[in-house]
């Protein structure tokens, strides 16, 4: 196009006008161009965290009134928010009593995330479902303890068999009279 632009008639000024304006169109082009796909690439990136965020945060009913919540791998902020959000939505939606929190797949914790699932815990209590937390690892028990957590306000156990043991005597559970129910 350019090349054409100089064949034209017109004066210099003229064709250097329309070439810069050509080449300006084509740079505004490409650009536009690329900020669609940096769009498109960002919505995948979105949606695929949400989808891993749904993933990792299964609230899940195993037992009347007892829900489990296994977490696992690296634990932040927005991942502790989003714990929060869905645990307290589980709760209401299947009337639990008990949640039973397995954090025995988490191997490091700092104090924020720490003191986040302190806070679960009491906001679960507010809605009357008691929590207990699984599988706590010793540099977890040593956080809690160096965040000076009331751990005597906290019910925890070694294991989540423990802690589903725990769960079934809240609830009142006599395992066996339910399975031949």
């Amino acid at each position: 196009m350019t090349d054409r632009v100089a064949e034209a008639r017109g004066t210099i000024s003229d064709r250097k006008a329309t070439t810069d304006a050509l080449v300006k169109l084509c740079f505004l082009d490409a650009q536009v161009s690329v900020e669609e796909i940096a769009r498109i690439q960002r919505e995948k990136i979105e949606e695929s965290n949400r989808a891993v965020m749904e993933m990792s945060t299964p609230v899940t009913p195993i037992w009347d009134g007892i829900l489990l919540l296994p977490l696992i791998g690296v634990m932040d902020s927005e991942r502790t928010r989003e714990i929060m959000n869905r645990t307290l939505s589980s709760i209401s939606l299947h009337n639990a009593r008990v949640l039973v929190l397995d954090i025995s797949g988490v191997g490091v914790m700092d104090t924020g995330v720490a003191n986040q699932l302190i806070k679960i815990t009491r906001a679960t209590g507010l809605m009357g479902c008691d929590t207990i937390i699984s599988g706590i690892a010793p540099s977890i028990a040593k956080t809690l303890v160096e965040l000076g957590v009331d751990v005597d306000a906290i019910s925890t156990t070694a294991t989540l068999r423990d802690g589903f043991r725990r769960a079934l005597k809240l609830t009142n559970t006599d395992v066996a009279a339910s399975l031949n129910a």
